[in-house]
């Protein structure tokens, strides 16, 4: 034994010192230490040692990229919790082959005050909108022996991050009481708002609103429900926008669909290629091609700018005697995929070559329905939603999650991070917690 016991014998680990730690020996702290937690069997030694590893930059950041693949969810967690916000090239790589959407919760939920709703992400990632619409009505008689009404719509904005209220103002849709909102529809950059609906006079009305100053921009009105001559309803069914917000689609019952330019408010052209029902319209990102979906069980592409067909697509005929046709589809933001949804039993997703018109891949997501689907802004990752909400790699085709909840529409930030979903008055906003 030394004489002076507070100074170290052979075998004691030194912090601070020259020499390394002996191989039995307890090591208190540093990156050695780290290393040594790291590769415990414990669960809990390897989670606090990548809380520490994090600190310690590129030597530290390999090991914290390993853990990625740790044994442990929570470990995997962790880590990707620790480096999801470092730009590191090799880190961001890591990050974008991990899937973190198994660990997606509902981290805050919004109740909306009407029936009838349209949500979308801000291109910055951090504000969501949402125009919440179909709610109470007014009529007042004008001394002029008039009458003006309209029903109330509500233009909401929140903080993504937290949930928190930025904006709320009530607007009207309509001149009478029973105009009715039902299609909303926002265009890529969040800042167009379309809403289509019926009027009390036995017509359709399209609004399209800017929603950054919160004005009304232009009306289509006019258009019968009835289609001329035959026992055809141009009852309203889907609307599309382009991403610039110059150029609307709408569908109607008749299997119809009617493009406008918004700059003019002229009727460009009016397409009579379906037999039933237009059950979804999307525009491309150059406003080149227009693709429609229908209860007549095929899907086709139209050149935007001559209205003239490219081709149709078929493969979502009927298996069995309940056919409910095409009912969603999307267009990748490259331009160079098409997804489409059908209802029949089982549910069918297919995956289109835009540049061929060529099927690349099915998929069955086991859903009892598929009501919308969107893509992240890489075009990497799709969601769909309905009868449940999944979430699916585009290049694999591998479903990375399947979330507890339903869905009539949803949205996904630009980074793929965040997910929200709405459906009956509510808006449920998912990420890793």
């Amino acid at each position: 034994m030394p004489d002076n016991t507070n100074q170290p014998t052979e075998y004691d680990a030194v912090l601070g010192g020259k020499n390394p730690p002996p191989v039995d020996g307890v090591v208190l702290g540093g990156l050695e230490g780290a290393k040594q937690r790291f590769a415990s069997s414990d669960e809990n030694y390897r989670l606090l040692a990548v809380l520490q590893l994090i600190n310690h930059r590129q030597e530290g950041w390999d090991l914290v990229i390993q853990a990625l693949k740790d044994r442990s969810q929570r470990v995997q967690l962790a880590a990707y919790k620790l480096l999801r916000d470092i730009s590191e090239l090799k880190v961001k790589q890591a990050i974008l082959e991990f899937n973190p959407y198994r660990f997606f919760e509902c981290v805050y939920t919004i109740e909306l005050n009407r029936n009838d709703a349209a949500i979308a992400i801000h291109p910055d990632g951090k504000t969501l909108v949402c125009c919440d619409a179909g709610g109470s009505s007014f009529e007042e008689p004008q001394r002029d022996g008039s009458i003006v009404g309209g029903t109330y719509i509500d233009f909401k904005k929140w903080d993504l991050k937290t949930g928190k209220s930025l904006r709320t103002i009530s607007k009207i849709f309509g001149t009478r009481v029973k105009d009715y909102p039902k299609h909303l529809t926002f265009s890529s950059d969040a800042q167009t708002l379309a809403i289509g609906g019926s009027q009390y006079d036995s017509t359709i009305r399209t609004e399209i609103w800017n929603f950054n100053t919160e004005q009304l921009s232009h009306v289509i009105s006019g258009q019968p429900l009835w289609e001329s001559g035959t026992r055809k309803r141009n009852t309203l069914t889907a609307i599309a926008l382009s991403s610039d917000g110059k150029i609307l689609a709408s569908g109607n019952e008749a299997g119809n669909i009617i493009v406008w330019d918004l700059e003019t408010k002229q009727n460009i052209y009016t397409i009579k290629g379906h037999s039933k029902n237009i059950t979804s319209l999307a525009i491309n990102i150059d406003a080149k091609i227009l693709a429609s979906a229908s209860l007549d069980e095929t899907i086709k592409l139209w050149n935007l700018i001559t209205g003239s067909e490219i081709y149709t697509l078929v493969g979502h005929e009927s298996i069995n005697r309940h056919p409910y046709g095409v009912v969603s589809l999307a267009i990748s933001p490259n331009g160079q995929t098409l997804i489409t949804g059908d209802n029949h039993l089982p549910t069918r997703i297919r995956i289109w070559d835009l540049r061929t018109g060529k099927e690349v891949h099915t998929l069955f997501p086991n859903s009892g329905q598929l009501n919308f689907f969107t893509f992240n802004s890489d075009g990497k990752i799709f969601v769909n939603c309905g009868g449940d909400v999944d979430i699916w790699n585009l290049q694999t085709q591998e479903r990375l999650a399947k979330l507890s909840s339903y869905g009539k529409s949803v949205a996904i930030s630009p980074d793929g991070q965040t997910i929200v979903t709405y459906i009956r008055k509510l808006i449920q906003v998912w990420r890793v917690p």
